[in-house]
């Protein structure tokens, strides 16, 4: 059985990025995301709150969903709930996982802080730095710069987000979201310009968002994505695993862009 902490970080992610994303659901646990603005497949993946012996049913059904949008298959599953009768599914159906995401918590802080670095909430043209930052960061332009801009003006009127960006000398430095569901408080969008990388920001960015989610009663939880090899940074700031998903993609032979 899914360990209750577990549904409740999964329910806290799914309402995130249910703001970046259109979100279908197909029963009370499976869910879609997909993106008519991003492509890439972190927006369009099906997923489960918690995976139980009737999630094997919903796998054709999300096929269905992603070859209307044509869209290659893709399922980011809690490594800890599959079970064999799932895994088989999956195989049969030609999933192979292309790499994993560890979910994380605290669990003793050890941040370094940067005493110059101002935080404060993301308005006004503080709003488009932010944005600049998180393109910088994730893409590498800011040919999204439209796509993204709207959607964080519509987070700023969000009751349970937070946009925070880190100033040193009045210059932008890192930015991070936040995101409150329930005892969560999701750590989202964590970058640091490339100017002040190596200088503490996203230690002292969520050494604050940490600070803010023990005073109203939530625990801070973030994901990273293996591949980007930045795990062992938020071990060293004092966050354990608490436990993996397996990013599943079907091999349909030439991936779509």
């Amino acid at each position: 059985m899914a360990d209750s902490n577990e549904t409740a970080y999964e329910f806290n992610e799914v309402s995130w990025w249910s703001n970046w994303a259109d979100t279908r659901w197909l029963s009370r646990n499976a869910y879609l995301l997909f993106s008519k603005d991003f492509g890439e497949y972190f927006f369009n993946r099906g997923g489960f709150l918690k995976i139980t012996p009737d999630s094997r049913k919903s796998i054709a059904p999300m096929e269905s969903e992603f070859e209307t949008r044509k869209r290659v298959p893709h399922l980011l599953l809690q490594s800890d709930q599959l079970d064999p009768k799932l895994l088989v599914t999956l195989a049969k159906s030609g999933y192979r996982i292309a790499d994993q995401m560890a979910v994380m918590d605290i669990d003793e802080a050890s941040f370094k802080l940067n005493p110059d670095l101002k935080i404060e909430y993301a308005t006004g043209s503080r709003l488009e730095e932010w944005v600049r930052i998180y393109l910088d960061s994730f893409y590498g332009d800011s040919s999204q710069l439209k796509a993204v801009m709207a959607i964080v003006q519509k987070l700023t009127k969000v009751r349970e987000a937070s946009l925070l960006i880190g100033t040193i000398k009045d210059k932008p430095a890192g930015i991070t979201a936040l995101f409150r569901s329930g005892k969560v408080c999701g750590a989202y969008c964590v970058a640091t310009h490339r100017d002040w990388r190596g200088k503490r920001a996203a230690s002292t960015m969520l050494e604050f968002s940490h600070r803010l989610a023990v005073e109203e009663g939530r625990r801070l939880v973030l994901q990273t994505i293996l591949s980007d090899s930045l795990e062992g940074l938020y071990l060293k700031l004092g966050f354990r695993r608490a436990y993996l998903k397996d990013l599943f993609v079907k091999d349909v032979g030439r991936m779509l862009k």
